[in-house]
């Protein structure tokens, strides 16, 4: 609800009626849980109009299921996604981020009680890669040590050691979106050596070279002027160039129970 809107409402002064509570069912239909549960909403965040008919096409297209998604704007330019079985919502979450014209689309999954009004985009997960670690550090147990650092740990690319390349390490991290990227940070091991290693981000989209920050670009920050003349601290070195796929990049096709053929 606009928030001009709820400030208004909180000048009303109820009628009897209106302060009465309204008992409802707290019996949920079935396929209404299950629609849910398969369910990820999500917004684009952008500092210009976009073109949600073109977001739309876009999607279906960069997720190949066509007529298996069903998207649904639910009010406040959210967008239900609503997909035929978990492994298709698994699959959109795990290989995002997903971007719209330099803009980051966020998604979160359902939960119970969740509506338009309370709805809070947060965090966004990003595959990031770790360069500079030592290799006798590649492993799952650092990973997870460093992803706890960065935001909230997902998961580690096994495939950083175990496959013909070892420059890097990726670890997928959910991250706080209000706080500014971090560009690396210094490691300490065991026999107390430290280490600095970079990080550099899969799939970044539109972020200030100024404050680091998400959202936004230079044109349009909050933190430092237009005309702030100190060099940038943030670059488009941060991204990550020639990212590995997770899996084949194929068309793919669902049978009638939403699973891959």
């Amino acid at each position: 609800m606009d928030q001009s809107i709820i400030n208004g409402m909180q000048h009303l002064q109820l009628t009897k009626e209106e302060e009465e509570s309204i008992s409802i069912s707290t019996t949920c239909r079935s396929d209404l849980l299950e629609e849910c549960a398969l369910s990820l909403f999500g917004r684009l965040f952008a500092d210009r109009h976009q073109n949600m008919r073109a977001l739309k096409s876009t999607l279906r297209l960069a997720w190949k299921m066509g007529s298996d998604l069903r998207i649904v704007d639910v009010g406040k330019n959210i967008l239900q996604f609503k997909f035929n079985s978990r492994y298709q919502m698994e699959w959109v979450e795990r290989n995002g981020p997903w971007n719209f014209d330099n803009n980051l689309l966020f998604l979160c999954r359902w939960t119970k009680g969740l509506s338009f009004n309370n709805i809070s985009f947060t965090h966004s997960p990003f595959w990031i890669q770790i360069w500079g670690l030592p290799f006798e550090s590649m492993s799952e147990e650092v990973g997870r040590d460093l992803g706890s650092k960065i935001g909230e740990y997902i998961e580690t690319d096994k495939r950083s050691w175990l496959s013909e390349q070892t420059k890097f390490m990726r670890i997928h991290v959910d991250l706080p979106i209000n706080k500014p990227l971090r560009r690396g940070g210094n490691i300490i091991n065991s026999n107390g050596e430290k280490y600095w290693v970079s990080f550099k981000y899969e799939r970044l989209p539109c972020f200030c070279f100024q404050c680091g920050i998400l959202r936004h670009d230079e044109k349009h920050c909050t933190v430092f002027p237009s005309n702030f003349k100190a060099p940038r601290q943030y670059g488009d070195w941060l991204r990550a160039n020639g990212s590995p796929k997770n899996g084949p990049e194929k068309v793919r096709k669902f049978n009638s129970n939403g699973v891959e053929e």
